[in-house]
């Protein structure tokens, strides 16, 4: 009887440390897919979370522009464009942004491979009419630096920063990106990266322009 009891005991065990370490199997198991599950249920919202100038999808027309530049002309998009279009670049500031100011340098050696394109080009910030007419004589612009008075196409484009608020002196800068437009104003291409610090290659624009 004892080596029975013995026998059943060890049995009874056994069974239950078997148990045991399926259930923790299982577990184990159930926790890894649901942590997978929610990785990928994370990556999927940040991946859709960020979209710049929700308002103005590609294949809509970009809104009137009527703004001066840095020597004071009034511009609107019709004398702004080229045969083909415009490369409309959003910046936030040309006196204290190094990513902007670079994105600019950019641009200027760029600018000849949108014309011979049919695409002019042009800038638009917030800036004062004076602070990029320093732009233009330290960067060597050639073509407009429009100032968005109160910010009202960055207003109307649904581009406003709103982290910042009146009284501060970044309120009325936009979330930086790139407009691509036909000749007819329509929005054809938009470029944007969600990080301020990063601007989108301006090879990437060629690339837009020649899918078109």
């Amino acid at each position: 009887m004892k080596v029975q009891r013995q026998k059943t005991v060890a049995w009874i065990m056994g069974h239950q440390q078997g148990g045991f370490a399926q259930t923790g199997f299982l577990r184990k198991r159930l926790l890894q897919g649901a942590l997978l599950f929610l990785l990928t249920l994370t990556g999927a919202l940040q991946a859709e979370e960020f979209v710049w100038a929700p308002d103005l999808p590609v294949g809509s027309a970009f809104p009137p522009i009527n703004a001066v530049d840095q020597n004071g002309k009034t511009h609107s998009f019709a004398d702004l464009r080229g045969d083909k279009g415009l490369i409309l670049v959003m910046s936030r500031s040309f006196d204290w942004c190094p990513y902007c100011i670079r994105q600019l340098q950019q641009l200027v050696e760029a600018r000849a491979q949108f014309e011979a394109l049919g695409f002019h080009v042009a800038t638009m910030t917030y800036d004062s009419v004076a602070t990029l007419k320093e732009a233009e004589d330290e960067y060597g612009t050639d073509f407009p630096l429009l100032h968005d008075e109160n910010s009202a196409h960055i207003k109307a484009m649904g581009i406003l920063n709103t982290q910042y608020e009146p009284g501060h002196r970044a309120y009325g800068i936009p979330y930086p990106g790139i407009f691509v437009i036909d000749h007819t104003g329509v929005i054809r291409a938009k470029l944007a990266e969600e990080d301020y610090r990063v601007r989108p290659d301006f090879s990437l624009v060629l690339e837009a322009i020649d899918a078109l």
